[in-house]
C-alpha cells in the first residue's frame, strides 16, 4: 500500500502528547517553579546570614561608609521591592496558579464524564419507559411489518434485509457516537430491569449508578461464569513468512497477528490457538504474543470448547477473569515465559484480554509486560495499566467492537488511540476485518504524530522491532 492510499487518520488521543502528559508536564513545570522560589528564599536568607556574620562586622569600624552601602544593596537585592524575596513569592503563586488551572482542567473533565454518564444511564431508563409505552404501537407495527414482509418472494425478502443491515452500517459508519452512547446505556436498562440488585452498582463508575460493565458482570453470571480452561501446544504448525522476521513495524504486527487468526480457518479444530514469537538481538530475548479474537459470536456460547467466545467476552467488559485469559498465562509460562520482557498484540477479543492482562497484579509477578498493541478492540474497562507498560490502541471507523465498552479510551500518557477510516464501508463485520488494522497501522507507521512517534521509538528501543527471530511456538486455549 503506498503513502497515496493509507486510510486518514482521524484522530488520536492519549500517548505522550496527549491531554493527560499536558498536565503532567503542566505539573512539571510547576514543581520547578516551586524549586526555584526555594531557592530565592534560601538566597535572600544567605545574604542576611553574610551581613550578620561578627567578623565582617567588626571590620565595618574601618570603612562604615563602604559597609553601610553594602549592607543596603544586600538588603535591596534580598528583601527589596525588587529582591529574591518578592520575587520568590510572584514564583511561588505562579506555581500555585499552574496548579490550579490543572485542577480545574481535570475538574472539568470529570465534571463532563459524570455528566455523560448520567445522561447515557439516564437513557437507558427512559428506554425501558418508552418502549413499555409504545407497546401497543410497536406490536401493530410490527404486524403490518411482518404481513407486508410475507408478501415479498424470497429474493425480495434477501434484498430487503440486505439494505436494512446497509442502512444500519452506515448509520454506525456515520455517527459512531450514538452507537457508543446506546451501549453506555445498558446499564441503566438493566438496573430499571433488576432494580436493586446488588451486583448492578459495585462503585466502578464515576456515578452509582449501574453501568454497561455490570450488565456485561450480569450475562457473565447467568453463563456460569466459567474459568476453568486447558492448555496444550500444537505441533507442525511452521511459522508464516511475516512471522519468520522480526516486526519491523506496527504493520508487521498486524499482518503477523492475522497469521495467528488464520490458523482456525484453514482447521476449525485448532480454534483457540495463540502463538508466541521469540527475537533475539545482543543476547537479548523479547517475546511477541499474537492473541486472536472471538472465534463463536453466538449470544449463548453453543460449542463448550470454545474459549474465544461471548461468554469470555462479557466477562472481559465485566472486568471479570476469564478462561482464555487464564490460559494464555498458562501457555505463557509452558513456553517459558517466566519474568521475561513481553509484548502482547491483540484483536477484538484478543486485544480486550491483552490489555486486561497487563493491567493484572497477578500476571504481572510472571512477566514483564512492556508494550499491548490492541486492533479494534473495546478496551477503556481497563482504566489504568502499570507505569511500565505502554499500550496503542487501533480502531476502525465503522467497526462496532470497539465501541461495546460505551466510552473512550482514558486519556493516558502511556496510551495512545489512534482512529482511523478505512474505504468507509458500511458492511460492519468487514470492518473489523484485521486487514484494515493493517492498513490503519501502516498509516501510523507513516504519520508524524508525537505521541505515535514515541510508541513507535519505545518499541524499537525495547528490542521488538528489530533482531531475529529464533522460534514461533503455538498453543491452543480451550475451555476445561
Amino acid at each position: 500500500m503506498t503513502s497515496s492510499t493509507l486510510p486518514p487518520i482521524e484522530s488520536v488521543s492519549g500517548g505522550s502528547h496527549g491531554v493527560e502528559a499536558g498536565y503532567e508536564q503542566m505539573l512539571a513545570l510547576a514543581e520547578r517553579y516551586e524549586r526555584q522560589a526555594g531557592d530565592f528564599v534560601e538566597m535572600a536568607g544567605l545574604g542576611a546570614r553574610i551581613m550578620a556574620n561578627g567578623d565582617l562586622l567588626e571590620s565595618a569600624i574601618l570603612s562604615p561608609v563602604s559597609f553601610g552601602d553594602a549592607e543596603l544593596q544586600v538588603l535591596d537585592a534580598t528583601t527589596g521591592t525588587d529582591g529574591l524575596t518578592v520575587r520568590a513569592i510572584g514564583i511561588e503563586a505562579d506555581a500555585l496558579g499552574v496548579r490550579a488551572v490543572v485542577a480545574a482542567f481535570k475538574a472539568s473533565d470529570s465534571l463532563s464524564r459524570h455528566a455523560t454518564e448520567m445522561l447515557d444511564n439516564a437513557l437507558g431508563k427512559l428506554l425501558l419507559v418508552g418502549t413499555v409505552a409504545a407497546l401497543p404501537a410497536l406490536l401493530a407495527a410490527g404486524g403490518i411489518s411482518y404481513a407486508y414482509y410475507s408478501t415479498l418472494s424470497p429474493e425480495e425478502q434477501e434484498a430487503l434485509k440486505a439494505q436494512l443491515a446497509d442502512d444500519l452500517g452506515q448509520l454506525l459508519h456515520d455517527h459512531p457516537e450514538l452507537a457508543q452512547h446506546l451501549i453506555n446505556s445498558g446499564g441503566g436498562l438493566l438496573e430499571s430491569l433488576v432494580p436493586g440488585l446488588g451486583l448492578l452498582n459495585p462503585g466502578d463508575g464515576p456515578v452509582d449508578q449501574a453501568t454497561t460493565n455490570d450488565a456485561a458482570r450480569l450475562l457473565a453470571l447467568l453463563l456460569g461464569n466459567d474459568t476453568a480452561f486447558d492448555v496444550r501446544q500444537l505441533d507442525g504448525i511452521d511459522p508464516t513468512l511475516a512471522q519468520s522476521h522480526a516486526p519491523g513495524s506496527l504493520a508487521d504486527l498486524m499482518r503477523s497477528l492475522n497469521d495467528t487468526n488464520e490458523i482456525d480457518n484453514d482447521d476449525p479444530t485448532r480454534h483457540g490457538a495463540i502463538q508466541i514469537q521469540k527475537i533475539v538481538e545482543n543476547g537479548q530475548e523479547r517475546f511477541i504474543v499474537y492473541i486472536p479474537g472471538t472465534d463463536d459470536m453466538s449470544p449463548v456460547p453453543q460449542d463448550g470448547e470454545h474459549s474465544r467466545d461471548m461468554e469470555t467476552n462479557y466477562q472481559l467488559i465485566g472486568g471479570m477473569d476469564s478462561a482464555y485469559g487464564h490460559g494464555i498465562q498458562q501457555a505463557m509460562l509452558d513456553a517459558g515465559l517466566e519474568g521475561k520482557d513481553v509484548m502482547l498484540v491483540g484483536h477484538s477479543q484478543g486485544g480486550m484480554v491483552s490489555t486486561s492482562l497487563a493491567a493484572d497484579p497477578d500476571f504481572n509477578r510472571h512477566f514483564n509486560v512492556q508494550h499491548v498493541v490492541t486492533a479494534g478492540s473495546p478496551t477503556a474497562q481497563v482504566p489504568d495499566l502499570p507505569s511500565g507498560t505502554s499500550a496503542i490502541h487501533f480502531e476502525n471507523r465503522g467497526d462496532a467492537v470497539p465501541l461495546l465498552d460505551g466510552e473512550d479510551n482514558p486519556d493516558d500518557p502511556h496510551r495512545t488511540t489512534v482512529k482511523f477510516d478505512d474505504e468507509g464501508s458500511s458492511d460492519v463485520a468487514d470492518n473489523h476485518a484485521i486487514r484494515h488494522y493493517v492498513n490503519g497501522a501502516a498509516a501510523a507507521d507513516a504519520s508524524t504524530n508525537g505521541s505515535i512517534q514515541d510508541q513507535v521509538r519505545q518499541m524499537q528501543q525495547d528490542g521488538y522491532l528489530s533482531g531475529t527471530v529464533e522460534g514461533v511456538s503455538t498453543f491452543q486455549i480451550t475451555r476445561g
